[in-house]
């Protein structure tokens, strides 16, 4: 994730105060006036800090929130980088190990036995379903990005069949990662698809505008279908507003659909189409989707799901969010349109670690 605007400026801003000996040193009391402390000359007459501090005080502490929230955003994205360093470090580690292991019982090099691994050839039907599934978000011709597209298929499948040939070789010899990564406390409160039993949760914060969460979002689907006892997706809405001028009421549609049973049917239309969702544009995926028609306008043009997407804003928010798609796998912080093998194996992850758990018992 991007760090938003101003956090490296507070830390910074921090840095210098304290050089300068205000940050709990030299002249630290005068930025804390009592009352009776004289701020003001006026010829002979003095002004004292409590004459004058209703306005001043409402600004120090709106300047305190403000303050307080940039320095929260600072400890959580330095918590999750520092989880996500190790995380990758840990997994690197214990490949290169069994890696190693296996070039040792095979009496060759660990290069060697990569060179090995050979990916299945990208099929031309599999470049125009891949091309199919994003073609908004390319938005040129098939003819023009065929080149790009075989290379970049190509270079997924290759790292995709060495990621799968690591992953054998870290069942064959029961290896693992023991160490427990940072866990953040997410209320999976939300429209859901998949039992509510499952071991593993997902809440996605996403946005109906963007083109990533657009991405993701048939990865997702492809996850519930490969785990469809094991995992559970809670929706939560996180509007671009700055530069998704559509997402706010995209997001309120979902909940007028929601109102009437219908949530994952708008949800999945909305995303097959971003290009159009102007208030028009959602009246009449609502019509096409069987809903009543009446009800659903008056809900979205009384403004009737604004309370509900605010709920989720303020929760992202509050967990620093400053871009979509964020999802949140029981508890572990993972940013960006991630593929279903990505997905995949922080799943069978948790549900190791859940078995694991449970034998311990």
């Amino acid at each position: 994730m991007s760090p938003r605007p101003g956090r490296i400026v507070v830390s910074s801003l921090l840095v210098s105060l304290v050089a300068a000996g205000f940050a709990g040193g030299a002249g630290a009391d005068s930025l804390h006036p009592t009352d009776d402390l004289p701020v003001l000359q006026i010829g002979k007459a003095t002004v004292l800090f409590a004459q004058v501090s209703e306005p001043i005080q409402a600004k120090l502490t709106a300047m305190q929130k403000q303050y307080d929230a940039k320095l929260r955003d600072l400890a959580l994205n330095d918590a999750r980088a520092r989880s996500a360093f190790l995380e990758a470090e840990f997994n690197k580690s214990l490949g290169d190990r069994v890696l190693s292991l296996e070039a040792g019982a095979k009496n060759t090099t660990p290069e060697a036995l990569l060179q090995t691994v050979k990916p299945d050839p990208v099929t031309d039907p599999q470049m125009h379903a891949f091309y199919d599934s994003q073609s908004v978000q390319i938005g040129q011709p098939f003819e023009t990005v065929a080149p790009q597209l075989r290379q970049y298929l190509d270079n997924e499948a290759a790292k995709a069949a060495r990621r799968q040939f690591i992953d054998g070789l870290r069942r064959q010899y029961a290896a693992f990662v023991t160490w427990e990564p940072l866990r953040e406390q997410v209320d999976p409160i939300g429209p859901r698809r998949g039992p509510d039993a499952a071991p593993v949760t997902i809440v996605e914060f996403s946005d109906f505008e963007c083109p990533f969460c657009g991405r993701f979002t048939p990865e997702l689907q492809r996850v519930l279908a490969a785990y469809p006892k094991q995992v559970r997706l809670v929706f939560r809405n996180y509007p671009l507003r700055s530069i998704h001028p559509n997402a706010e009421k995209a997001a309120e549609a979902g909940v007028c659909a929601k109102l009437q049973g219908k949530f994952w049917e708008m949800h999945d239309v909305m995303f097959a189409e971003q290009n159009a969702l102007s208030v028009g544009a959602l009246k009449e995926k609502a019509k096409r989707l069987g809903l009543d028609s009446a009800a659903f306008n008056k809900c979205l043009d009384g403004g009737e799901g604004v309370s509900a997407v605010q709920t989720d804003g303020e929760t992202g928010e509050q967990l620093g969010l400053g871009s979509t798609p964020i999802s949140f796998i029981n508890g572990r912080f993972m940013s960006g349109a991630l593929s279903f093998d990505e997905v995949s194996e922080i799943v069978d992850d948790e549900l190791r670690r859940v078995t694991a758990r449970k034998s311990r018992r």
